[in-house]
């Protein structure tokens, strides 16, 4: 059962108190309750959440803008309707100043009031609607989307939750793919400007003319071309954060203007003579190590030393190979509705985990997508995957005992390799780079079991060879 709507009704008169709650009280539409006085009233508001209250104007003890004032103050989403027999327009324009609802002068018409407090009770619950959209909003942002548990990337979410509600800059170092822009989003959704713009500049895409006009915008007649004034990213990030990506590509005679507008807060457009001062937070990013630019007189050591207040390095994604199971499982839930498939084989996520990952998380994001757009069952096996991966993942020989020798090591190889492909013969010669009418005979040289077909069935890629060539092995040590 959906709850009343509550109403406070709030007269010094028992009289005219009565009469109010007669009229709210048809219909059974509210939850009604009543304060004879503003003290009393108060007391109701400090402790009950109500959507509208009704008062009139002039109490015994306190006026009605006073209990409008305390009102707005603890619940801002309650609407307040003021009731006077002084119909003056100077009381009404005070009472709508300080928030009122609406104003009624005496004697009103009960369909009237009723109207009046229905709209006041919709404007309410859209009110807290969107204070509780909002709200789950915020909190969303807070849980951001970093995912991992590698002991770095836990160091890097508190580091997160730590700077946010500072306004100091921060800079993040991390190779192409690591998620720079991912955390400089973090950072801004946690702080206190998480409602304001975000705005995100590759300053590697511009050149220095057009690097200075998207940064500072124009004026019109600024130069040709130029018909009417553009707001530029600094200026549009005003209240929020300002997000400048691969800022070592920054121009050095940029760099110098950006000194100052970190400095001071403070710009020009191009083409204007008035001083722009603006709010915002900066956060910037780079793949380089910018020490090593400013030793080589590539980037500014001023500037440098001004972005370098709080450092965040990012790790590669072979530095925290055991998230990689973690976001594969994440990225496959991402894009599952695209296609059939449900999961990871373990050979599959085996090869993964082996792989090197030049293009850390993008490159992994890209290749789980890619395997599940070749995917046929609901599976991604070994050879849904990018041909790159498949190519350049060779079996590590750190297993392999030193006493081993060369036959045996061999055999071990030939066996893991089987394993990791579940008997797949096709993809094990792949792996183990050598032809497959090699691997045959050395798997009868070694003497390695072999069945016709696992327990799982024959892979596709096995039944679209010739029958003599597509038996799976089962491996037997």
């Amino acid at each position: 059962m959906t709850e009343k709507p509550k109403v406070l009704l709030v007269d010094d008169e028992p009289l005219v108190l009565d009469s109010l709650q007669a009229i709210v009280s048809r219909g059974n539409a509210y939850e009604v309750s009543l304060a004879e006085n503003g003290t009393k009233a108060l007391e109701l508001v400090g402790s009950e959440q109500f959507a509208v209250v009704i008062t009139d104007l002039m109490l015994t003890d306190i006026t009605g803008n006073e209990l409008l004032k305390s009102v707005k103050e603890n619940t801002p989403e309650t609407q307040v309707i003021m009731v006077s027999g002084k119909g003056t327009i100077d009381f009404a324009v005070e009472a709508m100043k300080m928030g009122a609802f609406d104003f009624l002068t005496k004697p009103y018409s009960p369909p009237h009031l009723l109207q009046i407090l229905d709209r006041a009770r919709a404007y309410y619950q859209s009110l807290v609607e969107n204070r509780q959209l909002k709200d789950e909003i915020r909190k969303l942002r807070k849980n951001f989307e970093i995912i991992g548990s590698h002991p770095k990337v836990e160091r890097i979410k508190q580091i997160i939750k730590n700077i946010a509600p500072s306004d100091s800059t921060v800079i993040i170092q991390g190779k192409s793919g690591t998620g720079k822009e991912l955390v400089a989003r973090a950072v801004h959704d946690c702080s206190s400007r998480s409602e304001g713009p975000f705005q995100a500049v590759n300053c590697g895409v511009f050149t220095e003319t057009l690097i200075e006009n998207e940064l500072f915008g124009h004026e019109k007649g600024a130069y040709t071309g130029a018909i009417q004034r553009v707001i530029g990213r600094v200026e549009a990030a005003a209240g929020g954060t300002l997000f400048l990506d691969e800022i070592d590509t920054m121009p050095l005679s940029s760099q110098v203007k950006l000194l100052r507008v970190i400095e001071e807060r403070c710009f020009q457009r191009i083409g204007g003579t008035k001083a722009i001062h603006v709010d915002f937070r900066l956060i910037a990013a780079t793949n380089v190590d910018l020490m090593d630019a400013v030793e080589k007189k590539l980037f500014r050591d001023d500037l440098y030393y001004r972005l370098n207040v709080i450092s965040l390095s990012l790790p590669e994604l072979h530095e925290r190979g055991s998230d990689i199971p973690i976001l594969v499982n994440y990225f496959v839930e991402r894009y599952k509705g695209r296609s059939t498939v449900k999961s990871v084989s373990s050979a599959a996520l085996d090869m993964l985990r082996a792989y090197s990952w030049p293009g850390n998380v993008r490159e992994l994001v890209n290749a789980v997508e890619y395997a599940m757009v070749m995917a046929k069952g609901s599976q991604i096996m070994p050879h849904d995957l990018p041909e790159t991966i498949q190519g350049k993942v060779s079996m590590p020989l750190q297993d392999a005992k030193e006493s081993l020798s060369l036959k045996e090591t061999e055999k071990e190889l030939i066996v893991k390799a089987l394993k990791e492909c579940s008997g797949n013969k096709h993809l094990a010669a792949k792996i183990l780079r050598i032809p497959r009418s090699t691997l045959y005979s050395k798997i009868q040289k070694h003497g390695i079991v072999a069945e016709e077909r696992l327990e799982g069935g024959v892979s596709a890629e096995d039944r679209s060879t010739p029958y003599d060539d597509r038996e799976v092995i089962a491996v037997q040590n």
